[in-house]
């Protein structure tokens, strides 16, 4: 009897999902039903084509629309990732260069009579890793808030990023990819029962980088209305590779020792284009890392591209802020209260890093400061650290964790909002609520707070299809719930307090003005509070002014 039942359930549950069809300009695609541990249920499309497969001659190009195929489709089911810089241990998915698919999950039965507000979430990994399969990124709190979600594959690492600086592989892959994904859902989320005009787009770290990219080049004006940054900025000094064709000729070199800085860069792309994605990959580790990527720049990122009928960036990212050459639409952006706090996690080895520090002050003074002339540096190095300490900053561990939060996170995000609240509306937050559930374990040091750089995401996003909120404390719900409230009022009507007041506690965020620094500090109230890190961000301000070559890049 069990199984008889059994059967019954499932071929009742194959057939609600072989009804769930949905036609795009490409041609018909299956999606199927899926529930969240609360029983939310919503419907779920899976690798869904966007891009033809960048492979062969469109490899260091340019994604091209996906073509058109016969038949149904079945998007059910992630398999495929893009090639990345770490080793993807999931047997259950092929890290492939032909991974440029999205996925759309609708909390409605896909119907163009709807119109739902939309959320594009960028995937973050620091441009190098990261990819958007329904177990990273799970959609099932969100759809609670009668948003439709969307994530998309997009290259990182080299296959993504490299770049010789110019025409030969000018770079950007990565966030061309997101570009055309973009274009993607004007075209077709309408079927999906979406919105095509009210599109946010939404990162965290590199994706957070991410969007502030896209929202720099003009060719994306009119595929969003709004995004929503989490702890990054293309200010941040991670975000961006200024040596990008260095670090392309050394890959050619440990692949081809007859290559030098003399070789055309057409043989250098000829040369990556005879070898496989696993042998590039491979010679990519053999570079010499940095001591700080997250400082120095991440050896495959964004660059400043020549321009071309493809370019996406073609400016530097602080001289193009600063000049109002963005789009000009809301933004919510912040950070979390300590988002180098992992860093203390080992004592000595943090001590032993500081005392580099100490040793060498020219490690204070970043590279986007353009500073090449040592005594300059040493004087700038010790200026910034006498803006956190008065002796040594091993010293001080707390005050060490704010340098290296601020100078990786902070400082290039606030000043990102500095900057572009001349422009348009601006919603600053600090993450600063604490659940050991959500978070885990993390350092007590005096003087720092706790909330790491990735500590956010669980409240927002499901992880291996772990969903079930009744097993966390009331607190961690409660600040799930306040946290994805702001991002889909945003994402609903530009403004995190439109709606649900009675459980965010609070009715008004001001925005961020130029001379009014005012933001929400999300912690187990939300407090509209002004003059975020007023003790450190004016003084680096203002030694940048003084010192810093100009054009800035990342701050």
């Amino acid at each position: 009897m069990y199984i008889i039942r059994l059967l019954l359930f499932l071929g009742i549950f194959i057939s609600a999902n072989a009804d769930i069809l949905v036609t795009t300009p490409n041609g018909l695609i299956r999606g199927r039903q899926e529930y969240s541990q609360r029983g939310i249920s919503f419907y779920a499309f899976q690798e869904v084509p966007f891009a033809k497969p960048p492979v062969g001659d469109l490899r260091f190009k340019a994604p091209q629309p996906a073509d058109n195929w016969e038949g149904v489709l079945d998007t059910v089911k992630n398999r495929k990732v893009c090639v990345s810089q770490g080793v993807v241990d999931d047997p259950a998915l092929e890290e492939t260069e032909d991974c440029l698919y999205l996925n759309v999950y609708t909390p409605r039965y896909p119907s163009s009579n709807e119109s739902l507000p939309v959320i594009f979430f960028i995937y973050g990994g620091g441009f190098v890793v990261g990819y958007a399969t329904f177990d990273e990124i799970g959609p099932h709190y969100m759809m609670e808030h009668d948003v439709i979600v969307v994530t998309a594959n997009y290259r990182v690492g080299l296959m993504g990023f490299l770049s010789t600086e110019d025409e030969s592989i000018p770079g950007n892959f990565g966030l061309k990819d997101q570009h055309l994904a973009f274009k993607w859902v004007q075209e077709n989320i309408k079927a999906f029962g979406g919105n095509p005009a009210r599109v946010t787009i939404m990162g965290h770290s590199a994706g957070s980088a991410s969007v502030a990219y896209q929202l720099m080049s003009k060719k994306n004006q009119g595929l969003f209305w709004g995004g929503v940054m989490l702890s990054g900025s293309s200010l941040s000094p991670w975000s961006y590779q200024r040596n990008a064709r260095k670090y392309a000729y050394m890959m050619a070199k440990s692949l081809n020792s007859s290559i030098d800085e003399n070789t055309p860069s057409r043989e250098v792309r000829d040369l990556f284009l005879r070898v496989s994605a696993n042998d590039l990959k491979h010679a990519s580790w053999k570079l010499p890392a940095f001591e700080d990527q997250l400082i120095s720049g991440f050896m495959f990122a964004p660059v400043i591209e020549p321009e071309g009928e493809d370019a996406l960036i073609t400016e530097p990212m602080y001289s193009a802020l600063d000049n109002g050459h963005m789009l000009q639409v809301p933004i919510m952006i912040g950070i979390s209260s300590e988002e180098r706090i992992w860093d203390a996690a080992n004592a000595t080895s943090f001590k032993a890093l500081l005392e580099t520090y100490d040793n060498n002050v020219t490690k204070f003074v970043n590279d986007d400061m353009h500073l090449t002339d040592q005594t300059l540096r040493e004087e700038v190095g010790n200026a910034i650290r006498k803006v956190y300490v008065d002796g040594l900053i091993q010293d001080n561990f707390g005050r060490a964790v704010k340098f290296f939060s601020d100078t990786s996170f902070a400082r290039g995000i606030m000043q990102h909002a500095l900057l572009q609240s001349e422009y348009s509306e601006v919603y600053f937050y600090e993450f600063s609520y604490y659940g050991p559930d959500f978070a885990g374990w993390r350092p007590t040091i005096a003087g720092a707070d706790k909330i790491n750089h990735a500590d956010i995401d669980p409240y927002l996003w499901v992880k291996n299809n772990v969903s079930n909120l009744d097993t966390f404390t009331k607190d961690d719900v409660l600040a799930s719930e306040r946290l994805r409230i702001l991002v889909t009022n945003f994402a609903k009507r530009l403004n995190p307090c439109s709606d649900y007041t009675d459980i965010l506690g609070v009715e008004y965020w001001p925005t961020v003005k130029p001379k009014n620094f005012q933001y929400m500090n999300i912690n187990n109230t939300l407090e509209v509070q002004r003059d975020l890190k007023q003790d450190v961000h004016p003084k680096m301000v203002e030694i940048y002014e003084k010192y810093a070559i100009t054009p800035l890049d990342t701050f």
